[in-house]
């Protein structure tokens, strides 16, 4: 069967991977895909696409993503023998602020949450039923505690820092629009997509 080539910017626009949706039934995925190379009951594997699926019949999706997403490098990405990535320019060293600067969703109706979870920073765009998740490597706060950081920082500047720190880490598409990985596991800041982009010490990265 002939690999069938896919937009990566067409699903951060629209949540589907080409001929993958997130609304599908394991059937479905059987059809287009074929049977993983890792297959628990309710969770498959096709290279970095993971598959979430109710245990009931008929095994409706529950979500899939993109995982290590950070390791995106170069013109595409092989999921499986049927389907490749075209990544359109981004790889897994674009930035949030790259992603809001991409013309890829309005950025009043995206929102941004970042929230210290031990000695890591957190940050996810929600962006329709598309999460982005990045983790922040901490380094520069030095010994300082990463709650404490985010909590006594001016929001200007923790935002050109966390941005320019962050690292990609999974892409998510949800049935649903999506507002945050675990409502109440963390103390999430939210921010518009706009606010984001508009803080005043942003810095724009270029390097994608």
């Amino acid at each position: 069967m002939k690999k069938q080539l896919v937009s990566f910017r067409d699903f951060l626009k629209t949540g589907s991977l080409g001929p993958i949706s997130p609304d599908m039934t394991m059937a479905e995925i059987v059809e287009v895909l074929g049977m993983p190379e890792h297959a628990d009951p309710d969770y498959w594997t096709f290279g970095k696409l993971e598959i979430s699926f109710d245990v009931e019949p008929p095994s409706q999706m529950n979500w899939f993503q993109i995982e290590e997403a950070g390791y995106l490098k170069g013109e595409l990405e092989v999921i499986t023998d049927r389907l490749a990535l075209s990544l359109d320019g981004f790889s897994g060293k674009t930035k949030p602020s790259q992603f809001l600067d991409a013309s890829l969703w309005a950025p009043d109706q995206v929102k941004i949450f970042y929230a210290a979870s031990g000695d890591d920073i957190l940050l996810n765009i929600c962006a329709g039923s598309i999460q982005i998740h990045f983790r922040v490597d901490t380094d520069f706060i030095g010994d300082q505690d990463a709650e404490r950081y985010l909590n006594s920082s001016a929001i200007s500047q923790l935002v050109a820092e966390i941005d320019s720190h962050a690292v990609l880490d999974s892409i998510y598409s949800y049935p649903y629009p999506k507002a945050e990985e675990v409502p109440g596991a963390f103390n999430w800041t939210p921010l518009s997509g706009t606010d984001y982009l508009n803080l005043p010490n942003r810095q724009k990265n270029t390097d994608k």
